[in-house]
């Protein structure tokens, strides 16, 4: 049986679920053969709706002071990494002798060159474990033989900038009008449940007038099932501390290239994993079903982010601060 896989998606905060369903959008390639056409318009409309209203009151003094704190790290991350390599060099000098093999296991291995590239919150979350690693293997006097003690006190200040700032521009968008952003939240949520239940029901029609609609919507619940994945992934990330956003890295677009890096990997930390993961709740009455599939458009509870056993009492309005 083809299933769409069971995950709340009424827990995502605006910018997960916006960026969620900006995925879904770009899945429906053939609404007609998903069955879906009729909903294609109406969905689309409110999506734009709901973009509009999370996005473009968005804070913009607050985005520009994450930019620039997010270049100013950037810089400062490659300066320190540059140092760190230049170990390798110093033959002649007994406290980098000794400390060669920490830089390298702890510090570049573990730390790549591609960290600047790293969606915002993802990188905010490294860099947090690079400055505590380099605090926990460096002593003040090893840092000083490295020539980055001055470096990693600008980090630090510069991440805890970027922080500041993305969490006020969080606030920012959270004092927008949440009841425009509660209802739009609930109306295509509502859309969502409806495709859930058609292309989950033409994917296992046995009927031949439905044949070609059936794999249609099989296809579709497959990539559907690697979005649900990825949000859900996002999702943990923020709620264990690990930032999120998106939009990239739990906000659409918010990512940056840089094509000056070196060749080496962009994957940066290897152990900023996802945490245990969290499946939401099922249909009891279907358990195949997302949660949000039956309880998207029910009035009481319109899907509007708002999670009471979200840690600290978070509410989903904002962005998910990072902490």
């Amino acid at each position: 049986m083809y299933t769409i896989n069971s995950f709340s998606i009424s827990k995502l905060n605006n910018a997960e679920i916006t960026a969620f369903f900006i995925n879904l959008q770009r899945t429906m390639t053939s609404p007609e053969n998903l069955g879906v056409a009729a909903l294609t318009e109406p969905f689309g409309t409110t999506l734009q709706k709901l973009i509009d209203q999370v996005y473009i009151t968005s804070g913009s003094e607050h985005t520009a002071s994450m930019q620039a704190a997010d270049k100013k790290r950037d810089i400062i991350y490659k300066r320190i990494r540059l140092r760190l390599q230049l170990v390798d060099l110093s033959d002649d000098n007994e406290t980098l002798n000794a400390i060669r093999d920490t830089v390298k296991t702890h510090l570049l291995d573990k730390y790549g060159a591609g960290i600047p590239q790293l969606p915002y919150q993802e990188e905010t979350a490294i860099l947090k474990g690079f400055l505590y690693d380099i605090g926990q293997k460096l002593t003040e006097d090893e840092q000083e033989a490295l020539g980055i003690s001055a470096d990693v006190a600008a980090l630090e200040q510069a991440n805890n900038a970027f922080i500041t700032a993305y969490n006020a521009r969080s606030v920012a968008r959270a004092e927008g009008d949440k009841g425009v952003t509660v209802r739009l939240r609930g109306e295509v949520c509502a859309f969502y449940q409806q495709i859930c239940f058609t292309t989950q029901y033409l994917a296992n029609s046995t009927e031949e007038a439905n044949a070609t609609k059936a794999t249609a919507c099989q296809n579709f619940i497959g990539v559907l099932n690697v979005i649900l994945e990825e949000a859900k992934r996002r999702y943990t990330q923020r709620i264990n501390g690990l930032g999120d956003d998106s939009m990239e890295g739990g906000e659409e677009g918010e990512g940056h290239t840089d094509s000056t890096n070196s060749g080496e990997s962009n994957g940066g930390n290897t152990n900023s994993g996802s945490g245990s993961s969290d499946q939401g709740g099922s249909n009891p009455s279907n358990p195949s079903l997302p949660s949000d599939a039956t309880n998207g458009s029910n009035p009481s509870n319109p899907s509007d982010g708002s999670d009471t056993n979200k840690p600290n009492g978070e509410g989903n309005i904002s962005d998910g601060e990072i902490t």
